[in-house]
Parts: structure tokens; C-alpha cells; sequence
């Protein structure tokens, strides 16, 4: 038997470089038919004619003048011939390019030549760019792209390609009739039908003036909602929209076979407006074996969704719903405390803390925001008391949130919103909080050479002010739950330095010290021989100068 291995190594050079150069070769083959079989292509010259141009015109350093002129050359070569190369790659991005640069005349030639075609480019793989351009440059061809869509929406929302063309057409592009008749599309022909032209009703409207299609309207909407159930295509805030609606106006059986299908795709959802609605419906009937499983789709995304302009708003929605308060202590506020930090000082993120610390307080959440939580109230299924279950938050989550405070102190003080997120744990958080305090009274032991010093920082004084009249504050928001006894603390660790910080950045803090009855008298007399020196500073501070009042008052 002839061992092959052998053979090979035996062969002679010149047909080892052979096998070689035939592969070479064979390319060159491969790509002289490739060119031939395209030059068979009657738009072939063109396409070629109009790539040289574009690879010009696509460029971002042209001057104006000079992508005029090419705009002006490339419409040549093109007009009349657009719809013949819509559907290939390469001459779809000359189409997009003409649509994006083109002046209001060469936009508005093209998506004329495109007219008829608009349905099927927005389900091709490189047509939907087109369409998406032309949607987005040629406002006044809009009305005439959805006319062609009308009676389509429904399975392009289920297209993998075209549904990114409706949404966008939805979501960024559209007025609001244009809206209201994509929505239609989901309510059946005869309400298409009903819904054209310019005044375009909503579902609320078009129920009004036809009551008695109402269940054959919400058959349909369960239909087409049931074919949307996918990742691809459950994103879009369209069928945000459509569910919503259908959930508002179902009844409890119909309303309960689509929640079961939504389960498990509620943090799919959270990102739009009505999406996060959709969620804390859900919640809200939800049965407690639900809420469960929904905190456990939520856990891989919970650090971003507190994060979210509308996602957070859903964690308000779980700590109002669910009764299980350890669960959502170890699950949901657990898992958001390892990321504590960073959620403080986001816009969004530290309102799922300031939830549990302060409730429904205008300070940080909106009227708007506080009415739309205080009407969810009223379909919530819990059987727990309101009240009851918010100590329960408070007191499962507070040794969390004082421990974050005694280990980041003076990270947390420095931020602007963090540090908000700090004062309310030490005025509104429950359970012995001495460790905090101290973290917070060694910063305040430093050096006044100290660069920077608490006391002098815009953000961490104020915090610290708070914490000064905590005791003694009238509102109930400024009082703490539980005594602090803050004041005297902090001025044992000041007193040698109280003259200094009257006189800079520091003077509020000496200002609520000299103010708060346990330690006035006490900072009165320390301030006394430093009077001159914060009549000094009182002409540039306002502080310094309410501090003189004070030391004036009988």
C-alpha cells in the first residue's frame, strides 16, 4: 500500500508550485465569471458609472459646492432607473446616500421613481434603508408611504425586517394622525377602514362611535398581540402601544391569557413609556407566585432597569405590589445595593432607594409621577396594608443602606445626587446608625488644611447641615425617624476649628450649629473671639453673615 503522506513529500518541486499557482488561477477565474455574470446585468454600467460618483459624495470632507455637483452628476446617471437596482447591496447605499444629501427636488425624484414599492423594499434586507431614508428626508412623501403600508401593518410588525421600518416610522417620524392610523391596522379592516384620512381617531374615540365593535375589536387585537409574542418583534414600542390598550379595555379572563404570555418577556418591554406600563399592570394582578418569577426575569437586568427613564418606575410598581418584603430585600434590593455607587448618582437609578426611604415625596419623584403611582392603587390585588408593607421595606433594607454609608461616606458626600441619597438614609433609615456617623464625623476630624475639607464642600455640607438640625426639624421630611443627637457630636470634633470654618464654605455648617438648641450656647461662646474676623468675611458670605445675626440675638 502506497503511503499517500510519502507520495506527497516525494512530489517533485515544480508540482508542489503548480498545485499552487492553480489556486491563484482558480480565483482569478472565479472572478473573471463573477464580472462577466454581472456584466450581463443591464444596469451593470450604470451601477458602475454611479459607485465612482458616490465613492465621492459619501465622503464626510466635501465642501457644499462640490456635493452639488455630484448630487447633480450621480441624479443623472440614476434618474428613471432607481426602482431597477433597489434591491442590491451595493446600489442601495448609493440610494441612501442620494436620499440623505439630495436637495429637496432630487429627494422628492427619487421617492416618486419608489413609489409602489415601498411595502415590499421595507421587507427586503437592504430595500428597508431605503425606505427608512426616504421616510426620514422626504417628510412630504410620508402620508404617501403610509398609504402603502395601510392594510400591512399588522404582518410587517411580524417581519423581521420591515418591523424596524414600521416602529421607526412610529416611534420617530410620524404625526400624531399618522400614528393613530398605523395603530389602527391592530383593530381590524373595518376600523382601518373607519380611521383614514387626516383625522385619524384614537381606539378611546373609534369605541365611542362604535360601541358595539368593541369585542369583535379586542378578538382581533389578542390575535395579532398573540403573533408578536417574540423578542424580534415584542421590542417595539408599537406593540407596547397596542398592548396597553388591550390590557386597559379587556376583561379579567382576556386580560389574564395575554399577562401568562407576557411573563416572560416583561424586561423585553420596560423601555418605552407604555411598555412600562404594560409592566406594572402586570404586576399589579399579578398572583404572588407570578410576582416571583416575574423579580426572577427581572434579576439579570435589574442594575439597568433602575436605570431607565421608564424602567424604574416598574421597581416602584413591584415594592407597592408585592407583600413577600424579604424577597424583594434580598432579590431585588441585594442585588441593586452591589451596584449602590453607581445607581446613587444616576438620575434614575437612586429613585428605587429614595422609594423605600421617603415614599411619594415631590422632592424627587414628579406630581405627574406621584398621581400615576397613587391610580395604580386602585387595581393592585395585595393583600398586605400599605403602610405595613413600607416599614417592612424600610426595616429589611436599612442595615444595607447604613452599611453603604459607614463603607463609601466620603465617595457618597462628594456627589451631587448621591449625596441626597445619603441624607435621607441617615434621617429616614431605621436601626443603629453610630458607624455611619462616625465615618461621617472622621471626615469632619481631618485637617482644615485639608484640600477640599467636608465641611467646605458644596454638596457634603449640606448633607451634614441636615444631619445638624435632624433633632429638631418641624417637617417631617427635614426630622428624623429616629434621634441622631448629630449636633453635639459633631462640634466636640470642630470646636478648635469653628472660628475658621465660620468664615469660608463651612459657615452653614456653623450656622445650623449655632442654631440648633443643644449646641447654641456651646458655639456662641466658642465663636465669640473670632467675631471680627467673621465680620470680615461676612461681606462675601452669606453664612458668615447670618452667623453675626445669631451672635447679636438676645
Amino acid at each position: 500500500m502506497v503511503d499517500l503522506a510519502t507520495k506527497r513529500k516525494d512530489a517533485p518541486e515544480g508540482q508542489e508550485g503548480q498545485q499552487k499557482k492553480s489556486k491563484i488561477e482558480s480565483r482569478k477565474v472565479q472572478k473573471t465569471t463573477r464580472l462577466e455574470r454581472k456584466g450581463h446585468d443591464r444596469n451593470f454600467d450604470m451601477i458602475v458609472k454611479a459607485k465612482r460618483i458616490w465613492e465621492q459624495l459619501r465622503r464626510g470632507d466635501i465642501k457644499r459646492e462640490e456635493q452639488k455637483k455630484l448630487m447633480e452628476d450621480i441624479m443623472s446617471v440614476i434618474t428613471g432607473r432607481v426602482q431597477d437596482v433597489i434591491f442590491k447591496h451595493d446600489a442601495s447605499r448609493i440610494i441612501q446616500t442620494c436620499l440623505k444629501k439630495g436637495n429637496g427636488e432630487q429627494r422628492n425624484q427619487i421617492a416618486e421613481e419608489l413609489k409602489g414599492r415601498y411595502e415590499e423594499l421595507s421587507k427586503s434586507m437592504y430595500g428597508k434603508y431605503i425606505v427608512a431614508k426616504a421616510i426620514e428626508y422626504c417628510h412630504w412623501q410620508r402620508d404617501n408611504i403610509l398609504s402603502e403600508f395601510r392594510t400591512h401593518v399588522r404582518k410587517l410588525i411580524r417581519h423581521k425586517e420591515a418591523s424596524t421600518v414600521i416602529e421607526a416610522f412610529y416611534a420617530q417620524f410620524s404625526t400624531a394622525a399618522q400614528r393613530q392610523e398605523l395603530l389602527a391596522d391592530f383593530y381590524g379592516p373595518e376600523m382601518t377602514l373607519f380611521n383614514r384620512g387626516g383625522g385619524a381617531k384614537t381606539l378611546e374615540e373609534l369605541l365611542e362611535t362604535l360601541p358595539e365593535k368593541k369585542d369583535s375589536v379586542l378578538r382581533y387585537m389578542a390575535e395579532t398581540l398573540s403573533g408578536c409574542m417574540d423578542k424580534g418583534t415584542i421590542v417595539h414600542s408599537i406593540v407596547h402601544k397596542v398592548l396597553l390598550q388591550y390590557l386597559t379595555l379587556a376583561g379579567e379572563k382576556e386580560r389574564d391569557t395575554m399577562m401568562a404570555m407576557l411573563w416572560d418577556q416583561l424586561p423585553d418591554i420596560v423601555h418605552t413609556r407604555e411598555g412600562s406600563r404594560v409592566a406594572m399592570i402586570c404586576l399589579s394582578y399579578a398572583k404572588p407566585k407570578e410576582r416571583k418569577n416575574i423579580i426572577k426575569a427581572f434579576k439579570p437586568y435589574l442594575v439597568k432597569l433602575a436605570s431607565d427613564e421608564y424602567g424604574y418606575l416598574v421597581l416602584l410598581r413591584l415594592l407597592d405590589v408585592t407583600d413577600d418584603t424579604i424577597l424583594v430585600s434580598k432579590a431585588v434590593l441585594g442585588e441593586l445595593s452591589k451596584h449602590a455607587k453607581t445607581l446613587f448618582a444616576d438620575k434614575y437609578g437612586r429613585r428605587f432607594f429614595l422609594y423605600i426611604l421617603t415614599g411619594r415625596n415631590t422632592k424627587y419623584l414628579s406630581y405627574d409621577t406621584v398621581q400615576f403611582l397613587k391610580a395604580g392603587d386602585e387595581i393592585r390585588v395585595s393583600k398586605k396594608d400599605p403602610e405595613l408593607r413600607s416599614e417592612e421595606l424600610l426595616k429589611a433594607s436599612s442595615p444595607e443602606l447604613i452599611q453603604l454609608v459607614t463603607n463609601n461616606a466620603n465617595d457618597l458626600l462628594r456627589e451631587k445626587l448621591s449625596s441626597q441619597v445619603v441624607q435621607e438614609i441617615m434621617l429616614h433609615a431605621v436601626g443603629d446608625k453610630d458607624k455611619a456617623i462616625e465615618s461621617i464625623l472622621s471626615l469632619a476630624k481631618e485637617p482644615i488644611e485639608t484640600e477640599d475639607h467636608i465641611l467646605e464642600h458644596r454638596f457634603a455640607n449640606r448633607v451634614i447641615k441636615a444631619m445638624v438640625h435632624a433633632d429638631s426639624a418641624a417637617e417631617t421630611n427635614d426630622k428624623a425617624v429616629e434621634p441622631l443627637e448629630f449636633a453635639p457630636k459633631l462640634l466636640e470634633c470642630i470646636k478648635d476649628n469653628l472660628g475658621h470654618f465660620a468664615t469660608n464654605y463651612g459657615s452653614f455648617v456653623v450656622l445650623a450649629l449655632a442654631e440648633e438648641p443643644s449646641t447654641q450656647k456651646a458655639v456662641k461662646k466658642i465663636l465669640k473671639p473670632h467675631k471680627q474676623a467673621i465680620e470680615s468675611a461676612a461681606a462675601e458670605n452669606a453664612g458668615a453673615k447670618r452667623i453675626l445675626e445669631v451672635l447679636s440675638a438676645k
